[in-house]
């Protein structure tokens, strides 16, 4: 059974979550600190990480960059903290998914589902490599060999969004298409979302990240891939 950490401040929402995905047949971890979340995470490995974004030790969304820094376990919000701007900044620090207290158990649940879902479809990646001008994406070993020289190791979602662009080579892509394929949603915040991932994209490939010449900025619309 997937295996979920869950954290928050409030101990009684701690254990109204906890219990509800237990019912739902879930093995849970509960934790109430940025402190717990990180042992967690690296000794246990979880499947999905849902926190609150309000913690005692540290921010949050602090703790969700760190987490992407070690690890791409999915990561859903259901927090106390309810502005637009607040689910935009979690999606853009990399979470899969914001939810706002309170939340419905059945949209909880499903929306757990649904991230469990589309993270165990991204570990399976097609199993050819995809070679485009002076660029080759191996999905199975999760790099991009740059000009026959140099191979630099990508996460699962970075791989994923690689593919997505150069299978379009020469077309536009816009931020809804790319943040739908490779996130499984669509919104407001699907610009910003997308411009994190292509800049460390860019930073990770590109011979100058000022100055791209393969992942182009379309502005005002989305991205191009180009040889």
């Amino acid at each position: 059974m997937p295996h979920i950490l869950v954290a928050d401040n409030d101990s009684s929402s701690l254990q109204t979550n906890a219990g509800l995905l237990e019912q739902a047949r879930y093995h849970v971890t509960r934790a109430s600190s940025s402190r717990e979340i990180m042992r967690v995470v690296a000794q246990q490995m979880p499947d999905l990480v849902l926190m609150e974004a309000v913690l005692p030790d540290q921010e949050g969304f602090e703790v969700c960059r760190r987490i992407r820094r070690v690890s791409d376990v999915p990561v859903v919000f259901l927090s106390s903290r309810a502005r637009a701007e607040d689910k935009v900044e979690g999606l853009r620090l990399g979470a899969d998914d914001y939810l706002a207290k309170p939340c419905q158990p059945a949209e909880l649940l499903a929306r757990i589902n649904a991230v469990l879902r589309r993270a165990e479809s991204s570990r399976q990646p097609p199993k050819t490599t995809l070679a485009v001008g002076e660029w080759e994406l191996d999905p199975i070993r999760q790099t991009c060999m740059i000009d026959q020289k140099r191979s630099v190791e990508l996460t699962p979602r970075e791989v994923h969004l690689l593919s997505f662009l150069m299978k379009r080579c020469g077309q536009v892509c816009t931020n809804n298409q790319i943040v739908r394929h490779v996130w499984g949603f669509t919104g407001q915040q699907a610009r910003s979302i997308v411009a994190t991932s292509i800049w460390r994209l860019r930073a990770k490939l590109e011979k100058d990240p000022q100055e791209p010449a393969h992942l182009l900025t379309i502005r005002n619309i989305g991205y191009k891939f180009m040889e």
